[in-house]
């Protein structure tokens, strides 16, 4: 664009016309698949999002004793176990499927939701971002199940597996599907990894001598514990960084 004044004051614009002769493109939807790795990106953000996010589940489960394994930092794998009430077979196949939740049916329920989450997207995101496989024994079951999941969401395997009452959560690759955020995922972990505990630490306020798994030195982890219930989010915090940082034993 181009200005001028004249005498009376008024400016005037004049553009450059520069049309392409290229036909305009049509309007298309985006395809489904496209759609659902767009839209998990908010979901999960980061490291501490979906470690988190597999936390509140596991919580909202019923879950006393959770356990954190990482490997490469979250890079490589990502593992929640807790002790939960597991997953009944019938619920197999909703489980990580997009807005498939057990705790609303409706708009109207929202206001009587005492959960963590409820929006059934946790489990569908982190499909849609890397590799997921769950391992699950409900308190009915005699045996557990392993199941492996496409990024759809969708069961592509399904075994009997040797699994305690509860459930774990493998998470491989994260953000995998989407290159340039893993890229930058795996150049930045090793910066951002003292940030993520702080999430973990906040949701273990609610457990009584959870232990955290925090990387201390690659390719190691040293388990820590929580205080015993009750206990604030500044006394995990205090416990678990202050051991990292001083050693076991030291005082505030």
């Amino acid at each position: 664009f181009s200005s001028s004044r004249g005498g009376s004051g008024v400016a005037s614009l004049e553009r450059a016309e520069s049309w392409s002769t290229e036909p305009a493109k049509a309007i298309k939807p985006i395809d489904r698949k496209s759609v659902h790795q767009i839209c998990s990106g908010p979901v999960v953000l980061s490291l501490s999002t979906a470690v988190k996010k597999i936390v509140e589940n596991s919580l909202d489960a019923g879950a006393t004793n959770i356990d954190l394994k990482l490997k490469d930092y979250g890079v490589d794998l990502i593992e929640v176990s807790g002790n939960g009430c597991g997953v009944e077979e019938e619920n197999f196949e909703g489980l990580t499927l997009k807005h498939h939740t057990s705790k609303i049916q409706e708009f109207a329920d929202l206001p009587q939701v005492e959960t963590f989450g409820f929006r059934g997207e946790a489990l569908s995101s982190l499909c849609a971002l890397s590799d997921v496989t769950i391992s699950t024994c409900h308190v009915s079951a005699k045996v557990g199940t392993r199941l492996v999941f496409d990024h759809d969401g969708k069961i592509i395997q399904k075994t009997p597996y040797p699994h305690p009452r509860g459930t774990t959560v493998s998470v491989k690759q994260l953000f995998s599907t989407l290159p340039v955020h893993h890229k930058e995922f795996q150049r930045n972990i090793k910066k951002k990894r003292a940030c993520f505990p702080f999430a973990f630490c906040r949701d273990c306020q609610f457990l009584e001598g959870s232990p955290a798994m925090l990387p201390v030195q690659p390719a190691k982890l040293t388990p820590r514990s929580t205080p015993p219930h009750p206990c604030s989010l500044e006394d995990n915090v205090i416990t678990v960084f202050s051991s990292v940082k001083n050693g076991p034993g030291s005082s505030r």
